[in-house]
């Protein structure tokens, strides 16, 4: 897999770009463009990923996708330097898909998702089931903003209690990243942007969790 900062090293430099011009094009210094090119940085925000790839004339899917990935090395490498300061023993790394949508059911393998996701890391300690899912949308601002990663772990469903957000659907087929709460046969379902309705499904419309959110990588 490309690295982001070797394809933008590649691109910058097809279009005879110096880092100080294609810095000062996207609105960043030069020091800080550096630092991005060289893997020191995690990849910029979204705004300034349009506008790069606006420039370079390069698809913005792909290029948020390398974002994407490089993102969750740099995770990883920091989970691994916190094990590795607790002591803690490091285990291999596992694939897990990013999603752009809720799955129906709770997956067995990587398998059961289409083959056009992009795998990443899975840390050592978690559900090898789990998947990342992206946010579109800002029902759950301000914990979880519109471009998010969330880390959606299926092995938790039997540890949810009220007020976790959760990846849930229904016999329906509805599909919602929500805060919930149980009171009886009652799942309530409450976004935390309070623009967006409060939700209540009873037994019979068969709410079924795939998974709790444990952890939400940041779209900078």
């Amino acid at each position: 897999m490309k690295k982001f900062g070797d394809v933008l090293r590649k691109e910058r430099l097809r279009y005879e770009f110096t880092q100080a011009e294609l810095a000062d094009k996207i609105g960043t210094t030069q020091a800080y463009y550096n630092r991005i090119e060289n893997s020191k940085y995690p990849p910029p925000s979204l705004p300034i990923l349009e506008t790069l790839a606006k420039i370079l004339k390069y698809d913005l899917s792909k290029l948020r996708k390398l974002a994407d990935i490089t993102r969750i090395e740099f995770k990883q490498e920091d989970i691994k330097r916190q094990r590795e300061r607790l002591g803690l023993e490091t285990s291999q790394s596992h694939p897990i898909p990013i999603l752009s949508e809720i799955p129906f059911f709770i997956p067995k393998s990587c398998k059961d998702f289409p083959p056009e996701i992009i795998e990443a890391f899975h840390e050592p300690y978690m559900d090898p089931n789990s998947f990342f899912y992206r946010v579109e949308g800002d029902f759950m601002v301000p914990e979880i903003k519109e471009g998010d990663l969330v880390l959606i772990c299926p092995v938790l469903v039997n540890e949810v209690k009220s007020g976790d957000i959760v990846a849930i659907t229904n016999g329906k087929g509805v599909r919602r990243l929500r805060r919930v709460t149980f009171e009886g046969d009652h799942t309530i379902l409450t976004a935390d942007n309070p623009a967006y309705p409060v939700m209540v499904w009873k037994k019979e419309d068969k709410p079924k969790i795939i998974g709790r959110v444990e952890e939400i990588i940041r779209r900078r």
